[in-house]
């Protein structure tokens, strides 16, 4: 019987993350590169387009690094376009501030978080509303 309840509990917390693993809340929206997310976050509905990468220099998940890196990312949410930034945003050659949040219709979205896999070109990121 204590199997079945290990199991179960398992199955739980699977369903709360993706297939590679990152945890995804009510109030954040996972989104692959070139794809789009519709989620409803406290009654508002809210649409996430991963148009493009304008900069990648995050350190690969399987090595060891000095430096953090970045990675800049241009999206729509909710058809207004945004630039947002991750990782160390300190150094930039642009004359305007690397961001990491957008406030949007009274809404702080943070970029919270990227996976980047180099082996199959795939890079997932997640926002947070709130």
């Amino acid at each position: 019987m204590s199997y079945l309840k290990i199991l179960l509990i398992s199955l739980l917390f699977a369903g709360c993350k993706d297939d590679t693993g990152i945890s995804v809340g009510d109030n954040e929206i996972l989104v692959e590169y070139q794809q789009t997310v519709t989620k409803e976050i406290d009654g508002e509905e809210w649409t996430v387009a991963f148009e493009s990468i304008k900069e990648n220099s995050l350190c690969p998940p399987d090595a060891t690094c000095v430096w953090l890196g970045r990675i800049v990312v241009s999206l729509s949410i909710n058809d207004e376009g945004v630039v947002l930034g991750y990782g160390d945003l300190s150094t930039d050659t642009e004359e305007r501030a690397l961001q990491n949040q957008v406030i949007i219709d009274g809404t702080t979205i943070s970029f919270s978080e990227a996976i980047d896999y180099i082996e199959n070109n795939t890079t997932k990121i997640v926002l947070v509303f709130e």
